[in-house]
């Protein structure tokens, strides 16, 4: 699994490979995670790369980053689940709904949720999301697969308080107030290659608050696959390699249920075959 990380909170991140329980220090060879996937675009295996002579470090000992580089391009899809649009009474949409993250937004896999002062309505969204291994500009469905090179777990936690304002007469969405707060949204533990699950579309995905579980869903039921997702979103931005594509999240999060984080929560997303994130939360 391809991480970042660094020996403590002061430290830069680097690269590193996760084999087990040590993370072997690769940053000489592959500066950034853009670089390693471009050079390992169809995925990779850990005898693949040879980590005789490097630097390694117990996985116990170290901090994981969010695997993703500083200034990435990170792409979100609304309401791609049927009965996650009905749960917030919206309809099904008829062509994919995009918005993007800055990467300040990010924290690691064991990092803290940071709650803000301006929001008191911060809800969980369990996701699978794809890491682009090769340069995709207008890329058809068919050819979508090549582009992948890996696959990691986000949880984009939303500010519901400040996710609609009127425009005249018109409710619009707030993307930056509800979706771009700083150090609100857990990636990782890393990127796994695309080989350790023959088909995203058939994972379990599942997203446990304080021990209860909140979300139980599988992949397939994404109203646009993955692939058809690249499709749209090649057609109006190139995506290049290191950016991340979350696929939307499926029934069950806390918002309209009244269910909000607060101040020593826990939350544990799991997407089968890719990995876990087990973030506490926090006031900020």
């Amino acid at each position: 699994m391809l991480v970042r990380f660094s020996e403590d909170k002061s430290s830069p991140l680097r690269t590193g490979l996760l084999v087990g329980d040590s993370v072997h220090d690769i940053s000489a060879r592959y500066p950034t995670v853009s670089s390693f996937v471009a050079a390992n675009p169809d995925g990779w295996h850990s005898e693949s790369v040879d980590v005789s002579g490097l630097a390694t470090h117990s996985a116990a000992s170290v901090r994981l980053g969010p695997p993703v580089d500083d200034g990435a391009s990170v792409y979100l899809v609304g309401a791609n689940y049927k009965k996650h649009a009905e749960e917030a009474g919206l309809d099904v949409p008829a062509t994919p709904v995009i918005f993007m993250k800055p990467t300040t937004a990010l924290v690691g896999p064991r990092d803290s949720i940071c709650l803000p002062p301006i929001s008191r309505e911060m809800d969980y969204e369990g996701e699978l999301a794809v890491m682009i291994g090769r340069p995709a500009r207008r890329v058809t469905r068919q050819d979508a697969p090549k582009h992948i090179a890996g696959l990691t777990v986000v949880n984009d936690v939303t500010a519901r308080d400040m996710q609609w304002v009127m425009l005249g007469k018109n409710r619009i969405v707030d993307w930056l107030s509800s979706k771009a707060l700083d150090r609100s949204t857990p990636i990782g533990p890393g990127i796994a290659s695309r080989t350790a699950a023959l088909d995203p579309h058939k994972l379990r995905l599942t997203t446990d608050l304080n021990g209860q579980r909140m979300q139980d869903g599988e992949t397939s039921l994404m109203v646009f696959s993955i692939w058809e997702l690249i499709e749209f979103l090649s057609a109006r931005v190139t995506l290049r390699p290191g950016d991340i594509l979350s696929t939307g999240t499926p029934v069950g999060v806390g918002g309209f249920r009244k269910i909000f984080l607060k101040a020593g929560d826990r939350l544990r997303v799991e997407v089968e075959h890719v990995g876990v994130l087990d973030n506490g939360v926090v006031e900020d």
